[in-house]
């Protein structure tokens, strides 16, 4: 790996002060470069989450993934995390995109069903849970990026811009598939 890229994501976890908003001292395409790097990393790991065959763990496990996700973009922007907000928030995206939301979730509960249910819905449910992951990181680099914090993020306003980014995230998780393969 990189030093460069190493140092920048060691950066990201530590909550000192004087590393806030490092974001602020890197140039355009670095900043997209690293949270490019970032959301990609963290959208294998969902892959991953996906293929959980115990229902609703993988749910509970994917919602924790995207609180680490949001909580390392908040730090490399220098905002304060709020993990209750950044719940609230994640279930609003999720409630918001009803084909996603009730597909996530009838794939987690298919899962039960022996072998059968937990085949059919492990590709689909990856396929997702990365498509989400990827949506999430983005929305929240759109918001920093405007100077946003979690206190006046707006749900209804970023519905439109989650659902494009689920749809470039199945295509970017149909290539991280492939590329397992």
């Amino acid at each position: 790996m990189d030093k460069r890229w190493q140092l920048m994501s060691d950066q990201t976890n530590d909550p000192r002060p004087d590393n806030a908003n490092r974001a602020a001292a890197m140039t355009a395409v670095d900043k997209n470069e690293w949270t490019e790097k970032v959301i990609k990393k963290y959208s294998y790991v969902s892959i991953a989450i996906g293929l959980v065959p115990i229902p609703v763990v993988d749910l509970v496990a994917l919602t924790g993934l995207q609180l680490k996700l949001i909580k390392d973009l908040s730090a490399f922007y220098g905002v304060s995390f709020s993990k209750e907000r950044t719940k609230n928030i994640i279930a609003s995206l999720a409630g918001a995109s009803v084909p996603l939301g009730l597909t996530r979730g009838v794939c987690s509960i298919l899962k039960i069903v022996p072998v059968i249910g937990f085949t059919v819905t492990a590709v689909s449910m990856s396929a997702l849970s990365a498509a989400s992951t990827y949506a999430i990181g983005k929305i929240f680099v759109r918001h920093f990026e405007s100077g946003g914090t979690f206190l006046n993020f707006n749900v209804a306003q970023n519905t439109d811009y989650y659902e494009e980014q689920v749809k470039k995230g199945k295509t970017i998780a149909a290539k991280m598939n492939r590329t397992e393969e």
